[in-house]
């Protein structure tokens, strides 16, 4: 991909931003309809990490205490359920993961990502020649052809040094063939979809873990407006020991007037 040094920059600060402010939502989406040039922080963060192409999913690790341990299986907030056998006893240093997935191939996300690398360098208050060469640097991103694919991403966020050190590590281990029997699509129209190409974070230009699924199955789009929900998931990811899935719902998937994923 062209502009990997324009993806890279503040990509980080984008991931750390956006997970901090996931469960925040607007009440009024109306400023969707505007260009995504004219986004504000506040917007493009919805975008990114809580909208119809986005979304999070939250996990504490295993912790041991004077009643056993305890694991949480997952849920949609940090303070979801905590289950186990021995009734094991939360303390302050429970290693806590976010995940965040997002159909990358979708236009409204693209847009919320370039919006984002826009405000974190003042494009707004730049000369018209300095605009034109970070638009220059966006444009193969913005405009790119997804015809053939369905670009999945995750990236994440752990509150534990170490445990972020064992998950990179295993993320950026596994390839194409190592997931293709634990990461997948699932589309309502063409059933369980095969892994195309997998790229490992520290390949993918600061957008975290990259999954490749086709587009097109039997000559038809794999998803439509008003069929059901697609899902993503991947499972056995290293410390959370624990599926991973995210449903994506076609009837919210309509952004200025087209159905984008």
């Amino acid at each position: 991909m062209r502009s990997r040094r324009f993806l890279i920059a503040g990509a980080a600060m984008i991931m750390s931003i956006g997970m901090l402010n996931a469960g925040k939502k607007h009440e009024n989406e109306s400023w969707m309809e505007e260009p995504y040039t004219k986004w504000n922080q506040k917007e493009v963060v919805e975008v990114f990490n809580k909208s119809a192409w986005a979304q999070t999913k939250d996990f504490r690790g295993q912790v041991t205490g004077q009643h056993g341990t305890a694991t949480d299986m997952g849920s949609g907030s940090a303070s979801g359920g905590i289950t186990g056998t021995g009734g094991g006893t939360l303390g302050t240093d429970v290693t806590q993961f976010s995940f965040t997935v997002r159909l990358f191939s979708a236009q409204p996300v693209r847009e919320a990502f370039v919006r984002m690398q826009q405000l974190l360098k003042h494009y707004d208050e730049m000369p018209a020649n300095k605009q034109k060469v970070l638009d220059q640097q966006s444009d193969s991103l913005l405009h790119a052809d997804f015809s053939q694919q369905v670009v999945v991403t995750l990236s994440y966020v752990v509150n534990d040094p170490i445990a972020r050190r064992d998950m990179d590590q295993w993320f950026n281990t596994q390839t194409t063939e190592t997931l293709n029997q634990n990461a997948y699509l699932y589309s309502p129209i063409a059933g369980q979809l095969v892994l195309l190409k997998y790229f490992p974070p520290q390949q993918s230009g600061g957008l975290g873990a990259q999954f490749i699924f086709p587009r097109i199955f039997k000559g038809e789009p794999i998803l439509q407006p008003g069929s059901g929900k697609m899902r993503f998931q991947i499972g056995w990811v290293s410390q959370v020991n624990q599926t991973i899935y995210v449903d994506f719902d076609p009837k919210e998937m309509t952004y200025k007037g087209q159905f984008s994923y």
